[in-house]
């Protein structure tokens, strides 16, 4: 980053709607634009940040101030500020910057996008009628099943009275009355046993229209946003492209973030559908014979560049070759795209190592190992569900808002798609290994 960027940030210091912070190398405030010091009652300029933070914080900025000051180099990090009475959680991404001599480290504070707020309420209050949904229809087989368990328990009873009577001629008489009362209760019983039959029925479609509902609205509200998330990347592509005028820096520096925010946006929209699509049943596949070692390799091609920047090396072991199924590609490399993707966010840096081999069923299998700071036994199937992203323990000190929280989710149901399955294998401070497991050929009716 050049001192291009230090002086762009020090005009947008009284500017930005959020908390700005400018630092020297050994985290000395310098300069800022006023916005803690409201909040905190107190001039920042001058003391070391460190006197301003609580003990966790402190070690959080020192961890932050130990790292090499690599040119453009960000991060993100949440700070506890104290000032008499006052307490103040601030979430701040970490820029570094400045020529050679005159190095600085920035402290912009993060700003919440509202669109993408509600969107995630109204998902949460769609998912919340479902599990309502859900949890009514396990009432109703719980009953339906203590109505069974009634019912075996008096045809039992039955059996017994029968015996009797067949042993006992002089109480025969008696006995009948007995059976017909029985045989009254056994009707009653199956009158409540359709009862139930009828509930659990009505329960059950209530579930299904929930559930479509669900879907209609994810693909409803997917292709709704596309449009105008489409036209403002459109619009900030022409004003980048300086077809409307030449844009300062600032102006260029502020677009270009506009830009980000909205493709990522995009990328949870686009998700939102895929996710839709499969559930609906109407995700198309295309198969066709391919050597899942080539694909990988093509893969590796197009990742290593985001690899290098994290400071990870790519390697692929073939086991077995050709590794050839018959599947459909497209999807094939969306799985390991967002395999390949995770391992590289959050490895930390350490060499990935992606093989490919025969399975023991008579299919493929594709292994993604990083060497990241694992996940937790009681996480291994919440990375799996929609909207889950875990914390920074998990992704070994990468921004909680990389990614949608979808890749997993979306890439566990295209496998079962395609008649595989997804694993995962993981130890904290080891690393994490992800397992695709594809058939010979897709079925004709896949799991």
């Amino acid at each position: 980053m050049s001192t291009q960027l230090g002086s762009g940030l020090h005009i947008c210091l009284r500017a930005f709607p959020g908390a700005v912070i400018e630092l020297s190398p050994d985290g000395v405030v310098l300069d800022s634009n006023r916005r803690l010091e409201g909040m905190l009652g107190r001039e920042l300029a001058g003391a070391p940040l460190s006197a301003l933070l609580d003990a966790g914080s402190r070690r959080k900025w020192e961890q932050v101030l130990s790292g090499a000051p690599d040119e453009g180099r960000t991060g993100a990090v949440e700070l506890v500020f104290e000032a008499g009475a006052t307490i103040l959680p601030v979430a701040l991404s970490v820029v570094r910057g400045g020529d050679a001599g005159k190095e600085r480290i920035w402290l912009v504070e993060s700003l919440r996008d509202a669109r993408v707020g509600q969107l995630s309420e109204e998902l949460t209050e769609v998912n919340s009628e479902l599990v309502n949904a859900q949890r009514e229809l396990s009432k109703e087989k719980a009953r339906l099943l203590r109505a069974l368990d009634e019912l075996e328990r008096e045809l039992h009873h039955n059996e017994r009275l029968s015996t009797q009577l067949q042993q006992q001629n002089e109480e025969m008489e008696a006995q009948n009355e007995e059976l017909l009362a029985m045989t009254e209760e056994l009707h009653v019983g199956q009158e409540q046993l359709l009862q139930v039959n009828h509930q659990l029925e009505r329960r059950t479609r209530e579930l299904q229209l929930a559930m479509s509902a669900r879907n209609r609205f994810y693909a409803a509200m997917s292709h709704e946003l596309r449009t105008p998330i489409n036209a403002v990347m459109g619009y900030n592509d022409l004003l980048l492209a300086a077809i409307y005028g030449p844009l300062n820096e600032q102006q260029e520096l502020a677009v270009e973030r506009s830009q980000n925010a909205a493709r990522h946006l995009r990328e949870l929209v686009n998700d939102v559908l895929d996710i839709s699509r499969i559930e609906m049943g109407k995700a198309e596949l295309q198969a066709e014979r391919i050597d899942l070692g080539e694909v990988i390799e093509e893969l590796l091609v197009v990742m290593r560049p985001l690899a290098d920047g994290r400071g990870s090396r790519l390697h692929l072991t073939v086991r077995h070759a050709p590794c050839t199924v018959v599947t459909d590609p497209r999807r094939v490399r969306q799985i390991l795209m967002n395999l390949l993707s995770n391992a590289i966010k959050f490895g930390r840096g350490k060499p990935i190592m992606v093989s490919c081999g025969l399975s023991s069923e008579g299919g493929v299998e594709v292994e993604v190992v990083d060497g990241g700071g694992g996940i937790a036994d009681e996480d291994l199937n919440r990375i799996f569900e929609e909207f889950v992203q875990l914390g920074v323990d998990f992704i070994g000190g990468a921004a909680p808002s990389e990614g949608t929280g979808l890749g997993l989710p979306i890439s566990r149901r295209l496998a079962r798609l395609l008649g595989g399955r997804l694993e995962v294998s993981s130890t904290l401070g080891v690393g994490s290994t992800f397992r695709l497991v594809l058939p010979p050929s897709i079925p004709s009716t896949p799991g």
